[in-house]
């Protein structure tokens, strides 16, 4: 027999010996596999067991049996005392032969509980302290009904966990094995950290000098940063989801699988980390599953408290920069807030790594300057584009811009953005017809963010200015004169997505909510270095009016915002305007440049009407020259209007687009625009192709 059976059999003559000398004999004849167990055990046996007790007692079990091991270390951790272990000797024999329980019912009234393991040591009528005492205590391995009166009477057993390290194994619970993952810190798949390194360091740190409960607070790679914690500690952690602690019905299975938790810890040597601590998550304040309050007061009590107590590291991954603990005393608790962005040189120092760890060859300067992505997103991105394309090591063209489209998707999803759309311009700043004198100024504004990280950064430029860093363009002038073309054609001209706001989705009536939705918007253009595009802007940038009432007072704080967020931001932001006098002078200072739209003179018409037909076109005659000077009020918008109408009807009748088609869709134009009858004049000398 082992040393685990021989304890299980003592433990079982034991309880008959109490009850011999109660005055009951016989009390196994109706449970042969107790019987049998306690008739096993011969002399030889209990001589090699008492030769390991005496190894114990002189503190050299070192090279016994690991279940020798872990039984005597469990022991320890008891507290060391006979009641305690006889409480643990039960709790064996109950999980190995579960009859045990049915016999220690029938002839104590009672299966395994405090009350049991006290007789047995002699101890009747232990005080109310040292039972809640054996009950902190065993608390350790096995989950105690705290609501039992009397406690010691409280009904108690092991998991197959508990048995399963006693016995050698190392397994993890099957209450925690679904929803829970253990990072061992000699895992050879964590590479090294690129960014962070102070806060890992300080992490460590924290726990080396006697810490508790480290908080990490804000997004980008916080579980990343707990690996590195731990591989520097030389600790494993077990990484799980706190929401899947309440996702189960009632109060009790709650306290089943935190009691879990625990003894996993306690017996693997691990530290644990929550994540998924959102705002959502503590917002709700009360989970109708689990029918339970889970503010902040009540977390720390139930859940965040007993980790510590049982002597556990605890890491909590948070959103908010709020503390979660309120009554933990300074010394065991810190709260690391990571950085809300990630500046030029930490996203140079990302994709570098990222670069030299996946042999990709690309250039981190740029990609630097495109991308704000943190180093969560940026290693989402990264794997992602490694599925896509495997093996690749040279980043060319199409490579490049399918970075530029999983930044786009990773950006989307992060931010849960709804107030917009994206848009992937083919135009060019050649394909929109301008006047030289606005081609110019556009030209100076591409040349600007082309070179804005040498002048920012190689230049040592950017810590003088914290503030006005992004490159603001306002276009103005009246509808159909090329303003939206122009946003287009500067984002195709960068190679970048234009990221264009829908005014309906920003704009919201409750207080709050439309400085809510802008802020999506800046931050997803931030993240993915896309043209931020606002049409109609006068809308969101009105000048601010005299406050008569709550609402002029929140609109001028929406300005207010507006103009703040700004000047804050560190991309490129492009706004579109009918009416320029609507526009806040104090925003107008703030935007570096301003172009305006006049509708085009007869030169640039003949060029829009010219550029209408393109190679390969096939028409019959049209009369540009005519065209283009006899129609003074056509904007290049319009132009292209009537030139689309004319062929459509033209492919109708199965005709190559001439002047009667043109005249025709002119025709249209003038009616849908006039507020006065149609006049054959207005066609001049084409007016007998109506």
């Amino acid at each position: 027999m082992n040393y685990i059976e021989i304890v299980i059999a003592l433990i079982i003559m034991r309880c008959d010996d109490y009850l011999v000398n109660a005055g009951l004999r016989c009390s196994l004849n109706k449970y042969p596999s107790l019987q049998k167990s306690v008739l096993r055990i011969k002399k030889e046996d209990l001589e090699a067991w008492a030769d390991v007790e005496n190894l114990i007692e002189k503190g050299k079990e070192e090279n016994s049996d690991i279940r020798v091991k872990r039984y005597t270390g469990l022991i320890k951790e008891l507290g060391g005392n006979t009641v305690m272990r006889s409480l643990l000797d039960l709790l064996i024999t109950l999980f190995c032969f579960p009859e045990f329980g049915a016999y220690l019912t029938e002839n104590f009234g009672y299966s395994v509980n405090i009350h049991l393991a006290c007789l047995l040591e002699g101890r009747i009528f232990p005080g109310e302290e040292e039972i809640r005492e054996y009950a902190d205590l065993i608390e350790k391995i096995c989950y105690v009904d705290r609501k039992a009166s009397p406690l010691q009477y409280a009904e108690l057993s092991l998991d197959e966990r508990v048995m399963g390290y006693i016995l050698g194994g190392d397994a993890l619970s099957p209450l925690l094995a679904p929803y829970t993952k253990l990072f061992l810190h000699q895992s050879s798949d964590l590479h090294e950290a690129f960014v962070n390194l102070d806060i890992i360091d300080r992490g460590s740190d924290f726990f080396k000098c006697g810490g508790k409960i480290l908080q990490l607070s804000g997004k980008g790679g916080r579980r990343f940063i707990v690996k590195h914690i731990a591989k520097k500690l030389g600790a494993d952690f077990l990484f799980l989801n706190i929401a899947d602690f309440f996702r189960e019905s009632g109060k009790e299975r709650f306290e089943i699988l935190k009691s879990a938790l625990i003894r996993e810890a306690f017996f693997d040597g691990t530290g644990i980390c929550f994540f998924g601590i959102t705002e959502d998550f503590l917002k709700k304040g009360y989970d109708t599953n689990a029918r339970m309050r889970r503010d902040l007061e009540v977390l720390e009590r139930i859940l965040f408290s007993p980790i510590k107590e049982a002597g556990i590291s605890l890491i909590l991954c948070a959103d908010t920069g709020k503390s979660l603990l309120q009554s933990t005393e300074k010394g065991e608790y810190l709260l690391m807030e990571l950085p809300e962005t990630t500046d030029y040189e930490e996203r140079k120092k990302l994709w570098s790594g990222f670069a030299s760890l996946y042999s990709l060859e690309l250039d981190a300067d740029r990609f630097s300057m495109r991308y704000r992505l943190n180093p969560s997103e940026l290693s989402v991105v990264v794997h992602s584009f490694l599925e896509r394309r495997p093996g690749v090591e040279h980043i060319g063209e199409e490579e490049e811009t399918l970075f530029m489209k999983l930044c786009m998707q990773r950006a989307e999803n992060e931010e849960g953005l709804n107030v917009g759309r994206i848009i992937y311009p083919a135009q060019r700043l050649n394909d929109v017809k301008i006047k030289p004198a606005i081609r110019s100024v556009l030209n100076d504004v591409i040349e600007s963010i082309r070179e804005s990280p040498v002048v920012l950064d190689s230049w040592g430029l950017r810590k003088n200015y914290p503030y006005g860093r992004s490159v603001s363009l306002l276009l103005s002038g009246p509808p159909g004169t090329g303003k939206t073309m122009t946003a287009n054609a500067i984002a195709g001209e960068l190679g970048l997505p234009l990221y264009q706001v829908n005014l309906a989705n920003i704009v919201d009536k409750y207080i709050g909510e439309t400085e809510k939705n802008l802020e999506k918007a800046f931050l997803f253009a931030e993240k993915t270095d896309a043209v931020l595009f606002f049409d109609e802007a006068d809308a969101l940038f009105g000048s601010r009016s005299e406050v008569r009432d709550a609402k002029d007072r929140y609109a001028n704080t929406e300005i207010a915002y507006l103009l703040q967020r700004i000047e804050a931001f560190d991309g490129i932001v492009v706004m579109a305007t009918n009416i320029r006098s609507n526009m806040d002078p104090a925003f107008l200072r703030r935007i570096r440049y301003v172009v305006r739209y006049d509708n085009p003179d007869e030169a640039l018409r003949r060029e829009i009407w010219e550029s209408c037909i393109t190679e390969g076109f096939e028409h019959d005659e049209i009369d540009i020259d005519y065209l283009a000077s006899q129609f003074d009020n056509f904007t290049g918008s319009v132009i292209k209007t009537v030139f689309l109408n004319a062929c459509a009807y033209a492919a109708g009748r199965g005709e190559k687009p001439g002047m009667p088609h043109l005249i025709h869709a002119i025709r249209h134009e003038l009616e849908k625009t006039s507020t006065v009858a149609f006049s054959a004049d207005t066609l001049g000398k084409y007016a007998y192709l109506q």
